[in-house]
């Protein structure tokens, strides 16, 4: 239960604040996980877990089944079969990828009496003739062997000539199949590569008349947290929708490097429900990606992240800190309230700090789609261009600009940014001791290979970064930056190599072969070839969020005596509009603490700090926080929730009582003063 110190806090705040709890968001219907390793054994034993999840659905995708024609294959057919029995032994429903088209052509006869399309209904009604219990296909139009914008019409051209006319055919000629003949349901996957695809993608399923229900990436095009949210959610006509998201991590070291990601999740429901409102599209819920291929989120401490969506979907206006607390408490068994939990949720939060600030230049995608290393600068030049954040949100071009060719200054605030992982790294590997003796050996023996996995790949993105963007700089100042870093690549690549890390066995996403050829080629594409110096900047340590309350957040950082401190704060990035300089000049060495006031409950926020030094500035990469929700205290405790929900057996909550109503109202005036204590 919700712990409050009466003799601190009156009467009228308890009140407004058991009110506020009874009501909660109802369960969303869909709650989904999505398998794309052909690991039978592995996937019998997730299947296995998700009623303890309350999962509702699975999809079965990339190595299990992506095309409807491998149900051809025997093999196929035994694999499906065999997932979606034991899915319905579950109590959910089997949903299997169909990519269209699922062949290499150029032209494609798009008329639904026409024998290319009477061919493609066919493999549908073959393919659910040899395996009766699919529940659902998912028909999915992006990195298709062809996809249907890319064909050529070779019957009535004219009208074939609209994309989004050959989009709805081939929904149509599924939908006859699917659910005329089978009574299945149809699925429609929006993936899409480029913003112009958008409108008739749009347009296609908002005029389907059939009852389909839209999947859309919670990104556009691939999974980015600094990307927007994507423009198709709340926008694809009369139809439900849900989420595709990535809990394991395909782009952030899948697992094999920590990327707990809560407020991340917390935060595109957020968005979902915000752009459904009112829309004709109904938000439902989500699927996660529980795995990609060999590497899995279970057993590892994405894991968080699958118990986060499975409480999002029971309830979405959840604190993403609750959600975060309650896995430590039943993964590691650690009870909240307690210094231990406390520690364990601190290293846990900054892994999605790290991850955010090692993978990213400045909120692009700079490096390499995936998660190991470019193998030269322009390997790298080549992702940003293809995946660059500009295309998606406008305010971003200025730094894509600066990414490309880089100033010294851009090229030292990258090198603050990747320091800054780096000492996130560290600080969570130096926090780890203090557990060792609440945590089991396993567990701990388990968490300092993540961690230290984690520190040494920061210091592989540090000098990759180093590399990449002094090289854009073409300055002789720079080249010599560039070959220290080198160095330093080259010294970890042999530390990995004499196993100078015992706890790590799989280097991966950081191979030294890798190391080594990003090392070899950058080496042979320097113009100016120097002797190396290590870069020096007025650099920003010690940065973290001490906790939030409702409506303020207190930070930290190390200052320096005589250097004038901002504080910027945001609510979208890459702008901050809010500054607060009364930081002012620090008198003396050592940490400082800021509150941030005046904010608003359970709302995203992003900081960053700016240093002045004379003629020298500085700013550190972005930080994010929430403040903390009304329903909450700073335990992370909320009563009646089992740490790991079951959303066909949760109530939903109903809605608020006459009583419970007048008494928020009465005491709304006050709600200022009703604040929960700030976790320490």
């Amino acid at each position: 239960m919700i712990r409050f110190t009466l003799l601190l806090r009156p009467l009228a705040c308890l009140l407004m604040a058991a009110a506020m709890q009874t009501h909660a968001a109802d369960a969303l219907p869909f709650h989904g996980w999505t398998l794309t390793h052909n690991d039978m054994a592995y996937n019998l034993s997730v299947l296995d877990r998700m009623r303890d999840y309350g999962v509702t659905h699975v999809q079965l995708s990339h190595n299990i089944v992506t095309r409807i024609d491998q149900f051809e294959d025997p093999e196929v057919v035994d694999r499906v079969t065999t997932l979606a029995d034991r899915i319905h032994a579950q109590g959910g429903q089997a949903i299997v990828w169909a990519q269209e088209l699922s062949f290499d052509t150029v032209g494609f006869c798009f008329d639904l009496d026409g024998d290319d399309m009477q061919a493609r209904m066919q493999a549908y009604r073959d393919a659910l003739t040899r395996v009766p219990a699919i529940d659902g296909i998912m028909v999915s139009f992006g990195s298709a062997p062809t996809e249907l914008a890319a064909t050529v019409p070779t019957c009535q051209p004219a009208r074939f000539a609209s994309i989004k006319e050959r989009y709805k055919a081939m929904i149509e000629a599924v939908a006859r199949v699917a659910t005329d003949e089978f009574g299945k349901q149809v699925y429609v996957r929006t993936f899409y590569h480029k913003s112009y695809e958008i409108p008739y993608l749009r347009q296609a399923v908002e005029e389907t008349t059939r009852p389909v229900v839209v999947m859309s990436k919670s990104e556009p095009n691939d999974f980015e947290p600094y990307y927007p949210l994507n423009p198709l959610v709340g926008d694809v006509g009369a139809h439900d929708q849900f989420l595709e998201l990535d809990c394991a991590g395909e782009y952030w070291g899948r697992g094999a490097i920590p990327f707990v990601a809560v407020e991340y999740f917390a935060q595109r429901y957020r968005e979902s429900l915000d752009r459904s409102a009112g829309a004709e599209s109904r938000f439902i819920g989500s699927t996660c990606r529980v795995d990609r291929y060999e590497y899995s989120a279970f057993g590892t401490l994405n894991e968080a992240n699958i118990a986060a969506q499975a409480l999002l979907a029971r309830n979405p206006d959840q604190d993403w800190q609750t959600l975060l607390g309650r896995f430590i408490e039943s993964q590691f068994g650690l009870a909240r309230g307690t210094q231990a939990h406390a520690q364990l949720f601190d290293i846990l939060r900054r892994t999605y700090w790290v991850g955010r600030k090692m993978y990213y230049a400045k909120g692009d995608w700079a490096f390499k789609k995936g998660s190991d290393l470019p193998s030269s600068n322009a390997d790298a030049l080549g992702q940003l261009l293809n995946k660059t954040i500009m295309q998606w949100d406008l305010a971003y071009t200025p730094i894509t600009l600066q990414l490309m060719t880089p100033s010294r200054q851009t090229v030292l605030e990258l090198l603050q940014e990747k320091r800054e992982a780096m000492e996130l790294a560290a600080r969570n590997l130096a926090a780890l001791p203090a557990l060792r003796g609440a945590l089991k050996g396993q567990q701990y023996a388990e968490l300092d290979t993540a961690l230290t996995k984690q520190q040494v790949a920061t210091a592989v993105w540090f000098n990759m970064a180093g590399a990449l963007f002094g090289g854009r700089n073409l300055s002789p100042e720079a080249s010599s930056w560039v070959t220290w870093h080198l160095d330093e690549l080259e010294r970890l690549a042999d530390t990995l190599d004499n196993q100078g890390f015992p706890q790590i066995v799989d280097p991966y996403p950081f191979p030294s072969a890798d190391i080594r050829e990003f090392v070899d080629n950058t080496r042979a594409s320097l113009l100016l070839p120097t002797s190396p110096q290590q870069p020096q900047w007025a650099g920003i340590e010690g940065i973290d969020l001490v906790g939030t309350d409702l409506h303020s957040a207190e930070i930290t950082w190390t200052a320096r005596a005589g250097v004038r401190y901002t504080v910027e704060l945001s609510q979208r990035l890459p702008d901050y509009p809010v500054t607060y300089t009364d930081a002012a000049d620090s008198a003396a060495d050592g940490p400082v603490r800021y509150s941030i006031p005046d904010l608003e409950p359970q709302t995203p926020y992003w900081f960053r700090i700016r240093a002045e030094d004379g003629d020298a500035t500085m700013v550190s990469g972005d930080y994010t926080f929430w403040t903390r929700s009304a329903a909450t205290d700073t335990g992370g405790d909320t009563p009646g929730d089992d740490p790991i929900p079951d959303p066909a057996g949760a109530s939903g909550g109903g809605g608020i009582g006459a009583a419970q109503l007048l008494i928020m109202l009465l005491l709304l005036a006050g709600r200022t003063a009703c604040r929960p204590y700030r976790r320490t």
